[in-house]
């Protein structure tokens, strides 16, 4: 089963990996694949969490 993050927590996530510049760092403190990381930082970029 799939789970759902909230788009305040996915830019939580997406600041702190911003600051970080590891993608695997904060991968491990939020215990999240760090592709999907990549991908939400990718988004973001883009201009769609800004909902």
């Amino acid at each position: 089963m799939r789970r759902k993050y909230s788009l305040e927590f996915k830019r939580e996530v997406v600041k702190d990996a911003l600051v970080e510049k590891s993608l695997s760092l904060v991968a491990r403190k939020y215990r999240l694949n760090s592709k999907m990381i990549y991908r939400w930082v990718h988004e973001y970029k883009q201009g769609k969490f800004s909902s």
